[in-house]
């Protein structure tokens, strides 16, 4: 029988934990990948960027602990913890932590060149 479900972490404290917080890094991990989306678990200390780059699938950024700010479109979004953004696929963004911080990334499934379906 095929397996119909994964599961990818039993509580917060166990996302915390997998991936601790070092001095002046961004640390990350995937976590997960299968079909239709994969998961990143991301440590960043305070004052630590990403600087600005694209995902190649939509993306879901989760925080799951701290404050981040993140630069998407032109505007600055802070987000702190329970704080989530979606960014549409190859749009530039950029993430500084603002405290000490966790993230969880999903990246969905890269879309086909298929063309639109107007419905």
């Amino acid at each position: 029988m095929d397996a119909t479900h994964t599961v990818i972490a039993a509580d917060l404290a166990a996302l915390l934990d997998a991936l601790p917080i070092e001095p002046g890094a961004v640390r990350s991990t995937r976590i997960h990948k299968g079909p239709g989306a994969s998961v990143v678990r991301l440590s960043m200390d305070a004052g630590t960027v990403m600087k600005e780059h694209i995902a190649q699938a939509p993306l879901l950024v989760s925080v799951l602990d701290g404050h981040v700010a993140l630069e998407v479109g032109g505007e600055r979004v802070e987000l702190r913890s329970g704080g989530v953004i979606h960014i549409d696929t190859r749009v530039p963004h950029a993430v500084e932590a603002i405290a000490p911080s966790h993230l969880m990334l999903t990246l969905g499934e890269r879309s086909s060149t298929a063309p639109d379906v107007a419905g």
